[in-house]
Protein backbone atom coordinates (compact mmCIF):
# COMPACT_ATOMS: atom_id res chain seq x y z
CA UNK A 1 0.00 0.00 0.00
CA UNK A 2 1.49 3.44 -1.10
CA UNK A 3 1.00 6.10 2.01
CA UNK A 4 -0.25 9.93 1.22
CA UNK A 5 1.47 12.87 2.19
CA UNK A 6 0.27 16.05 3.75
CA UNK A 7 3.21 18.56 3.87
CA UNK A 8 2.96 21.92 6.13
CA UNK A 9 3.68 23.96 3.25
CA UNK A 10 5.56 27.23 5.17
CA UNK A 11 6.50 25.15 7.86
CA UNK A 12 8.91 23.77 5.33
CA UNK A 13 9.83 26.47 3.76
CA UNK A 14 11.23 28.42 6.51
CA UNK A 15 12.64 24.76 8.10
CA UNK A 16 14.41 24.72 4.30
CA UNK A 17 15.77 28.18 4.76
CA UNK A 18 14.37 28.95 1.28
CA UNK A 19 12.88 32.32 2.89
CA UNK A 20 14.01 34.71 5.28
CA UNK A 21 11.77 36.29 7.67
CA UNK A 22 11.32 39.56 6.28
CA UNK A 23 10.12 38.95 2.85
CA UNK A 24 10.66 41.31 -0.11
CA UNK A 25 8.23 41.95 -2.80
CA UNK A 26 8.10 38.48 -4.77
CA UNK A 27 9.85 36.61 -2.41
CA UNK A 28 7.50 34.49 -0.78
CA UNK A 29 5.89 33.47 -4.16
CA UNK A 30 9.58 32.38 -5.42
CA UNK A 31 9.83 30.49 -1.77
CA UNK A 32 6.44 28.49 -2.99
CA UNK A 33 7.32 27.49 -6.34
CA UNK A 34 11.13 26.79 -5.38
CA UNK A 35 9.52 24.54 -2.12
CA UNK A 36 6.85 22.78 -5.47
CA UNK A 37 9.52 21.80 -7.44
CA UNK A 38 11.57 20.14 -4.87
CA UNK A 39 8.65 18.30 -4.06
CA UNK A 40 7.69 17.47 -7.56
CA UNK A 41 11.57 16.18 -8.06
CA UNK A 42 11.81 14.28 -4.75
CA UNK A 43 8.65 12.62 -4.94
CA UNK A 44 8.60 12.43 -9.16
CA UNK A 45 5.73 9.88 -9.96
CA UNK A 46 4.21 9.38 -6.55
CA UNK A 47 3.69 13.54 -6.73
CA UNK A 48 0.09 13.05 -7.26
CA UNK A 49 -0.09 11.10 -3.71
CA UNK A 50 1.31 14.80 -1.85
CA UNK A 51 -1.31 17.58 -0.75
CA UNK A 52 0.84 20.99 0.21
CA UNK A 53 -1.21 23.27 2.60
CA UNK A 54 -0.74 27.15 2.47
CA UNK A 55 -1.75 30.10 4.37
CA UNK A 56 -4.33 31.64 2.38
CA UNK A 57 -3.82 35.14 3.18
CA UNK A 58 -0.24 34.66 1.61
CA UNK A 59 -1.72 33.40 -1.40
CA UNK A 60 -0.76 35.01 -4.72
CA UNK A 61 -3.50 37.23 -6.14
CA UNK A 62 -5.96 35.02 -8.70
CA UNK A 63 -4.43 31.48 -7.63
CA UNK A 64 -7.16 28.91 -6.95
CA UNK A 65 -7.79 27.56 -3.38
CA UNK A 66 -6.99 24.64 -4.60
CA UNK A 67 -4.70 23.63 -7.61
CA UNK A 68 -2.47 20.92 -9.03
CA UNK A 69 1.20 21.63 -9.80
CA UNK A 70 3.14 19.18 -12.11
CA UNK A 71 0.91 16.19 -10.14
CA UNK A 72 1.15 17.65 -6.86
CA UNK A 73 -1.61 18.89 -4.84
CA UNK A 74 -1.58 22.33 -3.49
CA UNK A 75 -3.96 23.93 -1.22
CA UNK A 76 -4.01 27.33 -0.12
CA UNK A 77 -6.34 27.52 3.62
CA UNK A 78 -9.90 29.14 3.43
CA UNK A 79 -9.05 33.04 4.61
CA UNK A 80 -10.60 32.09 8.04
CA UNK A 81 -8.79 29.58 8.48
CA UNK A 82 -4.91 28.82 9.07
CA UNK A 83 -2.96 26.21 7.45
CA UNK A 84 -2.70 24.37 10.57
CA UNK A 85 -6.52 24.95 10.87
CA UNK A 86 -6.86 23.47 7.47
CA UNK A 87 -4.16 20.34 7.81
CA UNK A 88 -6.09 19.03 10.81
CA UNK A 89 -9.63 19.20 8.50
CA UNK A 90 -7.47 17.10 6.33
CA UNK A 91 -5.72 14.73 9.00
CA UNK A 92 -9.72 14.19 10.67
CA UNK A 93 -11.26 13.58 6.71
CA UNK A 94 -8.57 11.17 5.90
CA UNK A 95 -10.53 7.56 5.21
CA UNK A 96 -7.48 6.12 5.86
CA UNK A 97 -5.24 7.84 8.62
CA UNK A 98 -2.95 4.82 9.10
CA UNK A 99 -1.91 5.74 5.22
CA UNK A 100 -1.30 9.48 5.87
CA UNK A 101 2.04 10.55 6.60
CA UNK A 102 1.93 14.12 8.04
CA UNK A 103 4.93 16.52 7.50
CA UNK A 104 5.64 18.94 9.74
CA UNK A 105 7.67 20.58 12.83
CA UNK A 106 4.92 21.84 14.48
CA UNK A 107 3.67 20.44 17.60
CA UNK A 108 0.28 20.88 16.98
CA UNK A 109 0.58 19.00 13.68
CA UNK A 110 2.20 16.47 15.05
CA UNK A 111 -0.63 15.62 17.72
CA UNK A 112 -3.26 15.79 15.22
CA UNK A 113 -1.62 13.05 13.52
CA UNK A 114 -0.99 10.87 16.58
CA UNK A 115 -4.27 11.29 17.44
CA UNK A 116 -5.35 9.66 14.09
CA UNK A 117 -2.61 7.24 14.16
CA UNK A 118 -0.95 8.44 11.07
CA UNK A 119 2.71 8.94 10.65
CA UNK A 120 4.04 12.32 12.14
CA UNK A 121 7.38 13.14 10.38
CA UNK A 122 9.54 16.18 10.86
CA UNK A 123 11.50 17.78 8.16
CA UNK A 124 14.31 15.87 9.16
CA UNK A 125 12.61 12.57 8.11
CA UNK A 126 11.02 13.80 5.00
CA UNK A 127 14.93 14.34 3.79
CA UNK A 128 16.23 11.05 5.13
CA UNK A 129 13.37 10.04 2.83
CA UNK A 130 13.62 12.24 0.09
CA UNK A 131 17.66 10.99 0.11
CA UNK A 132 16.96 7.02 0.59
CA UNK A 133 14.96 7.34 -2.56
CA UNK A 134 17.16 8.93 -4.53
CA UNK A 135 19.71 6.51 -3.61
CA UNK A 136 17.48 3.71 -4.30
CA UNK A 137 16.48 4.99 -7.68
CA UNK A 138 20.48 5.71 -8.76
CA UNK A 139 21.73 2.81 -11.07
CA UNK A 140 25.36 3.66 -9.81
CA UNK A 141 26.00 5.42 -6.90
CA UNK A 142 30.21 7.02 -7.58
CA UNK A 143 32.14 6.29 -4.13
CA UNK A 144 32.79 9.81 -2.50
CA UNK A 145 35.69 11.29 -3.21
CA UNK A 146 36.24 9.87 -6.74
CA UNK A 147 37.68 12.64 -8.48
CA UNK A 148 35.19 11.70 -11.63
CA UNK A 149 31.88 13.13 -11.40
CA UNK A 150 29.22 12.07 -14.11
CA UNK A 151 27.79 15.32 -13.25
CA UNK A 152 30.93 17.49 -14.30
CA UNK A 153 32.47 17.47 -17.60
CA UNK A 154 36.19 18.00 -17.57
CA UNK A 155 36.34 21.26 -18.36
CA UNK A 156 33.97 22.10 -15.57
CA UNK A 157 36.39 20.38 -13.26
CA UNK A 158 39.25 22.27 -14.32
CA UNK A 159 38.01 25.28 -13.95
CA UNK A 160 36.62 24.16 -10.32
CA UNK A 161 40.10 22.70 -9.49
CA UNK A 162 41.74 25.98 -11.13
CA UNK A 163 39.09 27.36 -8.63
CA UNK A 164 40.45 25.95 -5.04
CA UNK A 165 43.81 25.16 -6.01
CA UNK A 166 45.50 27.84 -3.43
CA UNK A 167 42.64 27.23 -0.83
CA UNK A 168 45.00 25.61 1.50
CA UNK A 169 46.54 28.77 1.64
CA UNK A 170 43.88 30.95 2.81
CA UNK A 171 44.35 31.87 6.34
CA UNK A 172 40.91 32.24 7.09
CA UNK A 173 40.49 28.34 6.10
CA UNK A 174 43.91 27.27 7.47
CA UNK A 175 42.32 25.97 10.33
CA UNK A 176 40.10 23.04 8.33
CA UNK A 177 43.42 21.93 6.80
CA UNK A 178 45.50 21.61 10.11
CA UNK A 179 45.19 17.72 10.26
CA UNK A 180 47.64 17.39 13.12
CA UNK A 181 45.09 19.00 15.43
CA UNK A 182 43.09 15.88 15.12
CA UNK A 183 45.59 14.22 17.03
Amino acid sequence: MSDFYLIDGYNLIHALGLIQRRVAEGELETARRRLLEFLVKSFAADAGRVTVVFDAKQAPRGVKRQQVFHGLHVDFAPKKLSADDRIEELIEQAREPRRLVVISNDGRIQNAAKRRRAQSWTHEDLLDFIDKKRVGTKQEVPPQGDAESPDLTTEEMKRWLTEFADVEDDPELREFFDHDRFK
